[in-house]
């Protein structure tokens, strides 16, 4: 298709812009709970800082808290210069501080979400490289679209392994978890709500397991990358999971790309 370059331009300037509101709110909660990797936190240097080899230097209180600051101004940067060797050299060291911050914590901080934007990041630093040819930047994108598409897909096939996510048993214990802290106007007991419980589980499982569609007509990804925002959005409302709603938005831009290029 002869619109292909601006849709690749397009799909990254949006990834650039999500990814950068992504990894400065990630940055800005990491510094909101300073008290607790401070040197008098749970997670302060003496006690974590033999795992972190010759990175120490940069994950001492004073050093990390430069490198978080650090990551807000890239971050702004990624946003406003997409597509440019800048944005590039943006997207690679906010993956590097993604990576400092697993490092410094002995792992993801928020789970696949951090995992998720990494990807994102690397993907983008691939995206913008200078001086490459364009199947390298598509490469990028579709590679982000691939990891996209295989976390839903994973997670759908591991759901509907479980016989208590058919039912709506399984949905129900999450809701009822204290940690999550979900509204007590949320339906979650059983038996009284298990008809809704389960026809919202095997929603989600479908959804899930349905990711690939999107590769493969226009109308079926828009609706996907809907029934996808709606879904990282409602769990951000019910749960607090504002993370994966960041990470995965981020990512969402790159399906739009790929029906385009391969179907």
């Amino acid at each position: 298709m002869s619109d292909l370059p601006l849709l690749l331009s397009t799909a990254i300037a949006w990834m650039c812009r999500a990814a950068a509101l992504a990894a400065a709110v990630n940055a800005l909660e990491l510094l909101a709970i300073h008290g607790a990797w401070s040197d008098r936190g749970v997670w302060r240097a003496p006690l974590l800082a033999s795992r972190w080899g010759v990175w120490r230097r940069l994950l001492n209180a004073p050093a990390f808290t430069v490198v978080l600051v650090a990551q807000l101004a890239i971050a702004v940067t990624l946003a406003a210069v997409p597509g440019t060797a800048a944005g590039c050299l943006a997207a690679a060291t906010l993956a590097f501080s993604g990576w400092l911050a697993a490092l410094r914590f002995r792992g993801n901080v928020n789970g696949g979400s951090d995992a998720m934007l990494f990807t994102v990041l690397g993907g983008l630093a691939v995206a913008q490289l200078p001086g490459v040819a364009s199947v390298v930047h598509e490469g990028g994108v579709l590679y982000i679209a691939a990891q996209l598409t295989l976390s839903y897909v994973r997670a759908g096939i591991v759901k509907a392994k479980e016989r208590s996510w058919w039912s709506g048993q399984a949905l129900s214990a999450f809701l009822a978890l204290p940690a999550y802290g979900v509204p007590a106007w949320v339906p979650r007991r059983l038996p009284d709500n298990q008809r809704l419980l389960q026809l919202a589980s095997i929603g989600v499982i479908g959804f899930e397991c349905l990711a690939p569609v999107a590769w493969l007509n226009p109308i079926a990804c828009v609706a996907l990358m809907a029934v996808a925002f709606t879904f990282h959005a409602a769990t951000a409302a019910l749960f607090g999971l504002n993370r994966f709603l960041l990470a995965w938005s981020a990512a969402l831009p790159s399906l739009w790309y790929a029906v385009h290029r391969v179907a």
